[in-house]
């Protein structure tokens, strides 16, 4: 039996359950588009940060999203970080299920650990 190809939705629904197999899929949260953006290699805190996807998501004044919610959301983020729109969702559709790839997600206290004094720091 051939394992059905991936589709944007049913990557949706799967990255929707991420760490939570209780979850119905419906809905997905801020933190596991921003997980599933990783895992496509398209959120690299260089042209597209978690700053920029918590403004867009802001927009929407909810914690998470429905799938044609999450895909305006999509279409916002392309527009305004000047993304190729198809190139985006095929990424998303072709990164394989949560968990395939490792996804490095950085947090607030990592600066601290390489933080250092002005007058410490070689110029």
């Amino acid at each position: 039996m051939d394992d059905e190809p991936a589709t944007l939705d049913s990557q949706f629904f799967e990255f929707a359950k991420l760490m939570d197999n209780k979850r119905d899929g419906l809905t997905i949260t801020l933190y596991r588009s921003d997980y599933w953006m990783r895992q496509s290699k398209l959120l690299d805190d260089r042209k597209l940060t978690m700053t920029d996807t918590g403004i867009l998501w802001f927009k929407f004044c909810k914690t998470e999203l429905t799938f044609d919610e999450w895909y305006e959301f999509l279409q916002d983020v392309c527009a305004t970080k000047n993304l190729d729109q198809e190139a985006v969702e095929t990424a998303m559709t072709n990164c394989g299920i949560p968990g395939t790839s490792a996804v490095f997600v950085p947090h607030y206290r990592d600066f601290f650990d390489t933080y250092q004094p002005k007058e410490k720091m070689a110029f």
